[in-house]
């Protein structure tokens, strides 16, 4: 895939490019439902009241159709930087424009403690350190006290180095385990134990009929699971 990944923004180039790749971001099927639906049962949203989820870095949207199509949320939101990434999702979901937003999740508009469920996945590798720093408390800020956090990222662990996870020119931020972990405690985003427990033994998976779970069919992904104090 890295011969293949040139762009360096997130517009028109980087979707084609990913799309000849085998990654289309307007692709939503078993993969996505199944996917949503294990981060909600992992989060436990059913015991919330009137949950409500924020994609951080949605892209085009198929995530958070999954999310949406859970049934379980009163209310589903997705924040992309990019115009393009945003107008196809519209287009093709259907989101209205409160539910899929174009604008920079360092700063969005949303309230203070509004989600019970903060979710992104493979996009804070791609938003400068300097950035990444002011985006994480911005996340904590809009989740509820006791609500959750599942974070997805490429992360350097215990005998790796940051070159196997940059494959995509926009990998700006590849960082060890530690350094988000820190930045996660600091902004008052601590460790469920018993979220990842259920995300560990989850048995959905990507694939119908296929035995392997998300933990076991991806174990190049580094996932938080986060509740707020």
């Amino acid at each position: 895939m890295q011969s293949k990944l040139r762009s360096r923004d997130f517009e028109a180039a980087y979707y084609e490019e990913h799309k000849a790749a085998g990654l289309d971001y307007l692709g939503h099927g078993y993969w996505q439902q199944s996917y949503a639906r294990m981060v909600a049962d992992a989060t436990f949203q059913e015991s919330y009241e009137r949950p409500v989820v924020f994609d951080a870095g949605c892209a085009c949207g198929s995530i958070l159709k999954g999310f949406k199509d859970t049934g379980i949320f009163a209310r589903v939101h997705g924040m992309d930087l990019s115009a393009h990434m945003v107008g196809l999702g519209r287009a093709h979901f259907g989101f209205s424009e409160s539910e899929m937003m174009v604008g920079s999740i360092e700063r969005t508009s949303l309230p203070d403690a509004c989600a019970t469920l903060v979710h992104s996945a493979h996009v804070l590798e791609h938003i400068p350190a300097a950035i990444a720093e002011s985006v994480v408390p911005e996340l904590a800020r809009i989740l509820r006290p006791g609500g959750r956090a599942f974070l997805c990222m490429p992360a350097v662990r215990h005998g790796e180095t940051s070159s196997q996870y940059q494959r995509d020119p926009t990998h700006v931020n590849i960082q060890p385990v530690a350094y988000w972990t820190r930045l996660f405690q600091g902004s008052g985003l601590l460790f469920d134990v018993e979220a990842y427990n259920r995300f560990v033994r989850s048995p959905a998976g990507p694939s119908k009929g296929e035995q392997r779970s998300f933990f076991e069919a991806y174990p190049r992904w580094s996932v938080w699971t986060l509740m707020k104090a």
